[in-house]
């Protein structure tokens, strides 16, 4: 298994940690449409920036703020991705609520199980 996907500032990692694990390939940049995502619009502004066709934005050259975002929309994705799987363990036992499994009538606890996901965020 290998780890998640992040951003970064490619001047504040080793070259040997610019990779792609799907595509396998050394280097890597992906964006789509600045409307979808907070990282896409941010690639477009850099973009814009490093060829001198946007002003507006040129804290962007600064690889010590890019360094900051980047860990900013990390630690704002595993935030979601947290949220996210907690509400799947709410939802499905509020679905399961009146429900059991087997003759003990037993289901998981969903206090035990919330908390479970709640606290992965926290260390």
């Amino acid at each position: 298994m290998h780890d998640a996907a992040v951003y970064f500032c490619s001047g504040m990692l080793p070259e040997d940690e610019y990779f792609h694990y799907g595509l396998a390939v050394p280097m890597y940049t992906h964006f789509t449409s600045p409307i979808r995502r907070y990282p896409d619009l941010l690639v477009h502004r850099l973009l814009a920036a490093s060829v001198g066709q946007d002003k507006t934005y040129t804290e962007l050259l600064d690889r010590n703020i890019v360094h900051e975002w980047c860990e900013n929309m990390n630690y704002r994705h595993h935030q979601a991705q947290l949220v996210q799987r907690a509400s799947i363990a709410l939802h499905t036992q509020l679905y399961f609520k009146d429900k059991c499994l087997d003759e003990t009538r037993t289901f998981f606890s969903y206090e035990e199980t919330l908390s479970s996901y709640l606290s992965e965020g926290t260390d």
